[in-house]
């Protein structure tokens, strides 16, 4: 069989931003880091692994008229849009529909303890929810060894699922359109997607595919999954 045509965004490649408040590793081109071969892949132009020290805050600039995900990973979030406050705790995501230009202030609420968070940014033209509709729950510990669909709605123009699973448990992610692109980033752990051996943290686009099969080769192994049109 052919392999599927795909891109494999190494961790250990990402570009690095870090202050005394702030760590950044960007998947793709992000501000002032740069890499001919770190293009957005298709609608897909954010994949931010962020950590912010105890108590401090950090803004966001949005550059493109998107839809931006937040996934906190180990702790919480507050973040501030346009004078609404939404308070984030694992086991949570929160889409918030962003203008170019727009600021968020983004805020860890621990005193004391770093948190760790995922930000994922898609284009889109279309506004059709209100944030507090776009507050998702999940709960990874009652549903082991499955892909969750995390966010689904016709309304929005990506789906986006995770699961956690132990060593040599597999799935299979169908796509909802064979046109549509798949992008799996490794949260912890490592996995086997479609015959690619993958580490935390890295990141797999794939394209013409009608479903991917996934194998953890690891206890605890983390993964999210966006699909989204072109």
């Amino acid at each position: 069989m052919e392999p599927t045509p795909g891109k494999i965004f190494l961790a250990d490649e990402r570009g690095l931003t870090e202050t005394s408040v702030l760590r950044r590793y960007s998947t793709f081109n992000f501000e002032k880091y740069y890499n001919e071969h770190r293009a957005p892949f298709g609608n897909l132009f954010l994949c931010n692994d962020e950590s912010i020290a105890g108590g401090k805050v950090t803004f966001f600039l949005c550059k493109e008229d998107s839809l931006q995900i937040f996934m906190p990973i180990t702790g919480g979030i507050d973040i501030v849009a346009n004078g609404k406050e939404f308070a984030l705790e694992t086991g949570q995501a929160q889409v918030l529909n962003m203008g170019k230009g727009e600021v968020l202030e983004i805020s860890n609420p621990y005193q004391n303890d770093v948190i760790n968070y995922m930000q994922f940014g898609i284009k889109t033209d279309m506004f059709l929810m209100r944030a507090s509709e776009m507050l998702f729950n999940f709960d990874f510990e009652k549903n082991q060894n499955q892909l969750l669909e995390i966010i689904s709605s016709p309304k929005l123009p990506f789906k986006l699922s995770a699961g956690i699973f132990t060593g040599r448990e597999e799935a299979v992610y169908k796509m909802q359109s064979p046109n549509h692109q798949f992008y799996a980033f490794i949260i912890d752990g490592a996995f086997e997607i479609e015959g690619r051996l993958m580490h935390a943290r890295d990141g797999l686009a794939l394209w013409d595919s009608e479903q991917v099969e996934l194998e953890a080769l690891s206890n605890n192994a983390i993964v999210v999954i966006l699909e989204f049109r072109f």
